[in-house]
């Protein structure tokens, strides 16, 4: 691959039950921002390489398992279950796995991001009605629950 395609490789991590408005919004961004000039290749992956179905009950097909490599930007989005259920450790593995210049949560995957130890220290924030329960989940990181 080489350094032009890489820094410009955006991954989104997705798994059962993301949100799909949480997937499709950010992607219809990176897409948009092409038909400007820029070269972002967008990619799906997976915790193990297989198809996940959305929130809605939409297939998603991706393109591979997460795994180690130079990611410009790396995406978690959401999904209802979190806060409400622990993160599955295979989930928060896939999170910490790659090398990324950018990493960034949409909504509730700041819960993910957070199982995954990537919050501890940092600034962070997500939907404003779990806020606290970031805060309660994640004490090591900095919770700012009016960051709009």
């Amino acid at each position: 691959m080489s350094t032009q395609a890489a820094r410009h490789r955006v991954v989104f991590l997705v798994y059962d039950g993301v949100t799909l408005l949480d997937l499709a919004g950010p992607a219809e961004v990176f897409k948009t921002a092409n038909q400007f000039g820029a070269r972002y290749r967008i990619e799906l992956l997976s915790p193990a390489g297989a198809d996940v179905t959305s929130n809605l009950g939409v297939r998603i097909a991706v393109d591979g398992a997460v795994s180690a490599g130079p990611i410009d930007t790396f995406l978690v989005p959401g999904a209802d279950i979190y806060p409400r259920s622990r993160v599955p450790g295979d989930l928060a593995d896939a999170a910490r796995t790659p090398e990324a210049r950018r990493v960034a949560s949409i909504c509730t995957g700041a819960f993910i991001l957070a199982a995954a130890g990537l919050l501890d220290g940092k600034r962070a924030t997500t939907h404003w009605k779990v806020t606290h329960k970031l805060a309660t989940q994640c004490p090591t990181c900095r919770v700012d629950p009016d960051a709009i």
